[in-house]
């Protein structure tokens, strides 16, 4: 799912999108359902009795002075209202190149229409251009440093800055080459606090420097509720989920996924190998109940076709596979929309015992349509059995217009509410905002 590509300067976005059941292109405007092209694939059926939806048309999301808001890094619910982490005007040259914190944090309403924006630059730590993770906390929502560095930051509803930054974990000066330092992290709230997984490492960083994995439990003021425990001794890019008291975290550890389950009551956790060909695995809450499944993105092979693929994993950390089945070359979620994913990350969301994907893939829209950004909203049922054998539900939505090729670094958020959800996509250059209704 990443790629490069030639950034564009987009205009308006104005979407035609059709429902099909094996993700085909029927340019109506209104879902619909094509039972004889449902009758030719191979695997998991799709749903063909729910619809999604766009209502009205995308709208751009613009600052005050009417400037793009662009660059979007993460966005969150918070209340009646969504906070969105983008791109700041501040910035700093590394190797010859401009590079923008994503440091303005910006709230719209829930149809995503700009209410405000503060840009912090570099303030909320010097010099620093790397990634934040929004958590949600119970006056507002925290950020927490993605690394180098593990700074905890409290904003309020409003996201403004409340306090002063606290260190997880003491800092270390750059010339020590005796002290661990904290190098990667990811975050998951559950509870009464976050799980932070954290990889740590001696300075300097050489190519043969190795990392210390350790799970600890913050509360929302930074102090562990549990003491730091030592999960691997040679771990890259941790990423980590958690609901119901169960946490599930996974890494990269000798070119292979290995995953962490800690089952809610569990005295510590339990390891796992996953057969994911290398691909990077994303831990993802699939209940609220302790149920939780890993993301990837896999390789394409003579067996396999690749794309998205996922599973649910049990208590004791495996894969829950279909019966007569050992290994994971099947679990294909991305094969009912044609086309390659771009996006650095899928975004997902569980909502009402569902499982809901949003990616950008890079394919025909419908027979002897030419190759283009083709965006899709997937939502999979989440039960006892494997998640390439639930029913599922696809949404591909054809991007038109001038500059209809999304930029270098295209992304799409769904932001759930009660009755609705607002799906914000964009790129390095501009942000968009559409109503979604599901049934």
């Amino acid at each position: 799912m990443s790629f490069q590509a030639l950034p564009r300067h987009l205009a308006l976005l104005v979407l035609a999108a059709a429902l099909n059941a094996c993700g085909g292109g029927s340019a109506s405007s209104v879902p619909t359902t094509d039972t004889t092209a449902a009758a030719t694939i191979t695997g998991t059926e799709p749903d063909t009795t729910g619809t999604i939806a766009i209502v009205g048309v995308p709208q751009p999301v613009k600052l005050p002075s009417g400037a793009a808001l662009a660059g979007m890094g993460d966005a969150l619910v918070v209340g009646d209202h969504i906070v969105v982490r983008s791109f700041s005007d501040s910035s700093i040259t590394v190797s010859g190149n401009k590079v923008h914190p994503r440091t303005r944090l910006s709230v719209l309403d829930q149809d995503g229409v700009l209410v405000s924006s503060t840009d912090y630059g570099f303030t909320l730590a010097a010099g620093y251009t790397g990634e934040w993770q929004m958590l949600p906390s119970p006056d507002g929502f925290v950020m927490v440093q993605s690394g180098p560095g593990a700074r905890l930051l409290h904003f309020d509803t409003q996201a403004k800055l409340v306090g002063e930054p606290l260190e997880l974990y003491p800092a270390v000066a750059a010339t020590s080459t005796t002290e661990l330092a904290a190098a990667e992290s990811s975050a998951a709230v559950d509870g009464n606090g976050f799980w932070l997984v954290t990889t740590f490492s001696l300075l300097p960083v050489t190519e043969k420097t190795q990392y210390l994995l350790k799970l600890c439990k913050f509360d929302f003021n930074g102090r562990q509720l549990t003491p730091p425990f030592e999960i691997s001794t040679s771990a890259l890019h941790p990423h980590i989920a958690a609901t119901g008291g169960a946490v599930l975290a996974g890494w990269l550890e000798g070119g292979g996924a290995m995953v962490a389950m800690w089952p809610k009551g569990l005295g510590a956790p339990v390891l796992h190998s996953l057969g994911t060909s290398g691909a990077q695995p994303y831990p993802i809450v699939l209940d609220t109940n302790g149920k939780l499944g890993v993301l990837w993105n896999g390789k394409a092979t003579l067996t396999s076709p690749g794309g998205v693929m996922g599973v649910a994993i049990d208590k004791n950390g495996a894969a829950v596979l279909p019966a007569g089945r050992t290994d994971l070359a099947q679990e294909t979620l991305s094969s009912h929309w044609p086309g390659n994913g771009r996006m650095a990350e899928v975004d997902a969301r569980v909502y009402k015992g569902s499982l809901l994907l949003a990616d950008v893939a890079v394919g025909s829209y419908g027979p002897g349509d030419p190759v283009t950004d083709v965006m899709v909203l997937a939502d999979y049922g989440v039960g006892t059995a494997a998640l390439s054998a639930q029913k599922s539900l696809i949404f591909r939505i054809k991007v038109t217009g001038t500059g209809s090729v999304l930029g270098s670094y295209p992304v799409m958020r769904q932001m759930l509410f009660a009755d609705h959800a607002t799906l914000l996509f964009g790129d390095e250059n501009h942000l968009e905002a559409a109503r979604i209704t599901r049934n």
